[in-house]
């Protein structure tokens, strides 16, 4: 193989690998996105049994002290898996860097 195909092949594979890295970066956003509308959604069924349960008897309380605890706990993992997502978001960011860094120092060859 050429010295110029080699690099135009190298280029050309370079270029694909971005691409990939930019399509799983949008997915997380889009990942992201989803999870803080559910953990906003979640805080506010939360709210809303809390404003509720000073009008119940201590039956209802019990009942509904566990579905706060249950939204608590669905909050908490809604925070994890974003900080997670961020997390492979940064993650892609520096590989990116990386393969720009490559395509540079292919494309002076």
């Amino acid at each position: 193989m050429k010295k110029e195909n080699k690099q135009e092949y190298a280029l050309l594979v370079n270029d694909l690998e971005k691409q990939f890295v930019k399509k799983k970066m949008k997915n997380y956003e889009k990942a992201i996105k989803v999870e803080a509308k559910h953990k906003r959604q979640t805080q506010q069924e939360m709210n809303e049994l809390q404003r509720d349960m000073k009008y119940q008897v201590n039956e209802e309380k019990a009942d509904t002290e566990s579905k706060i605890a249950m939204k608590k706990d669905a909050i908490q993992s809604s925070d994890e898996s974003i900080q997670l997502y961020e997390d492979e978001q940064k993650s892609l960011q520096e590989k990116l860097q990386k393969l720009n860094e490559k395509q540079q120092d292919l494309a002076m060859k």
